[in-house]
């Protein structure tokens, strides 16, 4: 499926929708230490954001960290973010979040589709993944100045 982002003008080839089974993939974290997908158990929360160091992905990470403090997942984020970047978000802000980037060996990027290579950075995305790895909820918001609907991501996470 191709998406094209409207003020952008960039277009993604989606490869993860609702019911996709999400399949190993290496990414790195704040002190460059790889983390196996695959080693990551239970209930996830995954955000694929452009950058940590922007304001609405700062906000977006925030936001997130504390409306699902309550809920029993674990919060990933991805980006194309050095590990640097996400070490100082990540000490200025919260540790209650896996932060992670794919700068390094691309798994996420190539078994995704949720990247826009004319900048060389991920989309926003929501995905919900249960404890078998299959993608329960996925939101790709179109506009990435914009925050993504975190009611609808809560609703989703209070049927299951």
């Amino acid at each position: 499926m191709n998406i094209l982002f409207r003020e952008q003008n960039y277009a993604i080839q989606e490869k993860i929708q609702k019911n996709t089974h999400i399949e190993n993939f290496t990414v790195v974290d704040s002190n460059f230490n790889e983390i196996q997908f695959k080693d990551i158990k239970g209930k996830k929360v995954i955000l694929t954001v452009p950058s940590v160091d922007t304001k609405v992905c700062s906000l977006e990470l925030g936001k997130f960290i504390h409306l699902l403090q309550d809920y029993d997942v674990t919060l990933v984020s991805i980006s194309m973010d050095l590990p640097f970047a996400l070490d100082r978000w990540c000490q200025n802000n919260s540790q209650q979040i896996i932060a992670t980037s794919d700068f390094r060996y691309h798994d996420f990027k190539n078994m995704s589709g949720l990247f826009m290579k004319e900048i060389g950075l991920f989309v926003r995305s929501v995905m919900i993944v249960n404890d078998q790895n299959k993608v329960e909820y996925i939101e790709i918001v179109e506009n990435t100045h914009t925050e993504p609907n975190y009611d609808s991501v809560l609703e989703q996470l209070k049927r299951k």
